[in-house]
């Protein structure tokens, strides 16, 4: 999550040999990060990447075509859950009845040069995706900085990146393919089943399983992404000013410390060459600087002296092909909440985040992570009529979270946020219903239609969706 590359940060954190006698980010989570294992006699488990959902479905299926999705809707006893990636932290997979995995509908289904269009199977992992847009001259126009997901779960969750001229990857689906309930492969698009296309662009996989999705890409493109050190308040005193000189632009706040990582990333110039090394472990780094000090008295200071010291006004800069330079690596297991609030709210949300923080002296030391989303039109997208700023609370896998996010979430709610479909949250239909007004029945109604007999709905479904 953090982009610190800091050789110097690394030799000072090697300090950390005392961090273990010390008091640091939180007591360790009495929950292990992978909660169950394989039992005799019963069905194989299924964990999702963060190690905080499962479930023991009773048939696990892996159609290889569409016809062999129909089938299996038609067929599957009890509750049908699709799964991709098993990268989401709230539990939008578990069902005891029937998983059906989508790895096997993978790859590229057609693509159209002129309109820069290219239908993609629903199971393809973005790091998969770049490679075969770029063979044919096309490119995401924006990608989200974790590239491990598959399609499908990006769409029905509305991932996104950072970009204020950008919407969420559902916003550049132009047409799609869903698998419905009941047997049927339904076609939708802005002229085809347009009230099941509003609905299916975030569908939280209440509708049926997509299998195919239409994109509206970009010719291909390079991009250079520079990174560097900068203190927080400096970069909210411009923050529009860089959201709109930046193609994409964010910012990750160190929390206990006035200071922040910036990243801004634009279209490559002739001559643009790498700098420096990006970290996949900077977030444990940082983890073992604060457990190094955290118990000190006026801990606050002293980290920020110790980070501005170490960092040097360091730069790291990456630059090549755009399905290159936005993902990032991603080792350290991690649990995260995230919403999205009306973009003008985003600074003092931030602000208030970050205060309580240090003023309840929580320990946390995990970067928060703050982006721009332009408003779309998609019926549950968190960005639905309003551009956004989104902003990420985290903690480490082996840590406790719980007291930590149910600490921040009511800041979110006093800024009118929306939760992210796929980010641990606390709120149920009624309290999700007030934050989408124009749209809540019309998704109730369609859903309704599709899947009377709630063959879709899971107990978090009815939960988040009403029964």
């Amino acid at each position: 999550m953090m982009h610190l590359s800091r050789r110097k940060l690394l030799r000072t954190a090697a300090s950390g040999a005392i961090a273990s006698l010390l008091p640091g980010c939180g007591p360790r989570n009495t929950e292990p990060q992978m909660p169950v294992g394989y039992q005799l006699g019963k069905p194989l488990p299924w964990v999702n990447w963060a190690g905080n959902q499962y479930c023991y479905p009773a048939k696990r299926l892996g159609p290889g075509t569409e016809a062999e999705i129909v089938e299996a809707l038609r067929r599957a006893p009890g509750v049908v859950r699709a799964v991709g990636a098993s990268h989401s932290f709230t539990a939008l997979v578990p069902t005891d009845g029937t998983l059906i995995a989508t790895d096997l509908l993978s790859g590229l289904a057609g693509h159209d040069d002129a309109t820069s269009q290219a239908e993609v199977w629903a199971g393809t992992r973005l790091h998969d995706l770049g490679p075969m847009l770029a063979d044919i001259g096309q490119a995401l126009p924006n990608m989200p900085d974790i590239d491990y997901i598959a399609l499908g779960g990006a769409i029905a969750t509305s991932a996104h990146a950072t970009g204020s001229q950008f919407g969420s990857l559902s916003s550049t689906v132009v047409g799609l393919s869903l698998a419905t309930p009941d047997g049927r492969l339904m076609e939708c698009s802005a002229t085809q089943n347009r009230q099941l296309f509003a609905a299916a662009r975030a569908s939280l996989g209440a509708l049926g399983v997509i299998t195919r999705i239409r994109l509206q890409n970009e010719r291909s493109f390079q991009l250079t992404e520079v990174n560097r050190v900068e203190h927080t308040e400096d970069i909210l005193a411009d923050l529009d000013e860089r959201v709109a000189r930046h193609r994409h632009f964010e910012f990750l706040p160190i929390v206990h410390s006035d200071l922040a990582v910036t990243v801004s990333t634009d279209l490559a110039r002739p001559g643009d060459q790498d700098a420096g090394t990006e970290n996949p472990q900077a977030v444990n780094t940082l983890r073992k600087a604060f457990d190094a000090i955290g118990w000190m008295p006026g801990a606050d200071r002293i980290y920020d002296i110790l980070l501005e010291t170490v960092s040097g006004g360091d730069r790291t800069i990456r630059t090549g092909p755009s399905y290159t330079v936005f993902p990032h690596v991603r080792e350290v297991r991690f649990r995260e909440m995230e919403y999205a609030v009306p973009a003008d709210a985003g600074p003092a949300c931030l602000r208030e985040i970050l205060e309580t923080i240090r003023r309840r002296n929580i320990p946390v030391c995990f970067p928060l992570e703050y982006r721009r989303i332009a408003a779309d039109d998609i019926w549950l997208s968190m960005f639905e009529g309003r551009p956004s700023a989104s902003i990420s609370v985290h903690q480490f896998g082996d840590l406790d979270h719980k007291a930590y996010f149910a600490e921040i979430e009511p800041i979110f709610w006093k800024y009118e946020g929306r939760p992210h479909w796929g980010k641990l949250h606390s709120l149920d239909a009624t309290r999700l219903a007030a934050l989408y007004p124009r749209h809540w029945k019309d998704f109730r109604d369609v859903r309704g239609e599709i899947d009377p007999e709630g063959k879709m709905l899971n107990p978090h479904l009815k939960t988040i969706l009403g029964g």
